[in-house]
């Protein structure tokens, strides 16, 4: 009796405090969310409002602009939801062998027109020697979906992405690397921090939901993995390395 009464409060304790984590993650998603939402909406208030007042008409310019911050606000809360199911070890994954080659060719193709549209080169280097990976091929590729991303809103026409994709005996490496606007070292701990921005004006003008590399870092260690960015500073691009565990 004495040993299942001590498990049964164990288990108690334990369920007490998952429910108290997911509180307190519940309400600093809260928060964030709040503050980050204020721009977009008072953007599409703002336009609704001069369109009532007759001062401006819903002409293909406003109607652009209004879709936009919608898009904006829909992105928001998809990447959100993600985020707060993997703070709370919730993330829904499906598990299968995985290509490494195979990922590196997905990535490069869904990046291919938005890169051309800008003018940056992206450069593959896939040296993983036939290596696979046992994860989740969606979330895996939104890893380097979300990097190329990013590298992609703090790099101008004619810098140059290169994605990279390398293993050893145990572990696959996967990096992307700009020429970009690059980020001084204090900023570089908090990155993977949701809503953090080097350049709020920046960041939010290119679109980004503010938590593209939070995401990067949840699903990477629901893998089992780590992530981390370095760069020697402004005007001198930033390197982003994914460790995952080698399968076989």
């Amino acid at each position: 009796m004495g040993a299942e009464f001590t498990e049964m409060i164990s288990a108690f304790n334990r369920m007490a405090s998952e429910l108290d984590e997911t509180e307190h993650t519940r309400k600093r998603l809260l928060s964030d969310l709040a503050h980050e939402m204020r721009t977009p909406v008072a953007t599409v208030d703002g336009y609704l409002e001069a369109m009532l007042d007759g001062v401006a008409g819903a002409d293909p310019e406003t109607l652009t602009m209004l879709r936009e911050q919608t898009d904006r606000l829909k992105r928001l809360a998809e990447d959100v939801s993600l985020v707060s199911f993997a703070e709370e070890h919730r993330l829904s994954m499906e598990t299968h062998v995985i290509s490494v080659a195979e990922l590196i060719g997905v990535a490069q193709g869904q990046a291919h027109s938005s890169y051309a549209a800008k003018e940056v080169t992206l450069q593959i280097a896939e040296d993983s020697g036939g290596a696979v990976l046992l994860g989740d091929r969606d979330r895996l590729s939104q890893v380097l979906t979300n990097l190329l991303d990013n590298a992609l809103r703090h790099t101008g026409p004619g810098d140059q992405v290169t994605l990279r994709a390398g293993s050893d005996s145990a572990t696959v490496f996967l990096s992307v690397e700009d020429t970009g606007h690059g980020v001084a070292p204090e900023h570089l701990p908090h990155l993977f921090e949701r809503f953090y921005r080097v350049d709020t004006a920046r960041d939010r003008a290119h679109g980004g939901s503010g938590i593209g590399l939070t995401i990067v870092r949840s699903i990477v260690e629901a893998h089992d993995g780590d992530v981390r960015a370095e760069s020697r500073g402004p005007g001198h691009g930033t390197l982003f390395t994914v460790e995952l565990p080698r399968h076989g």
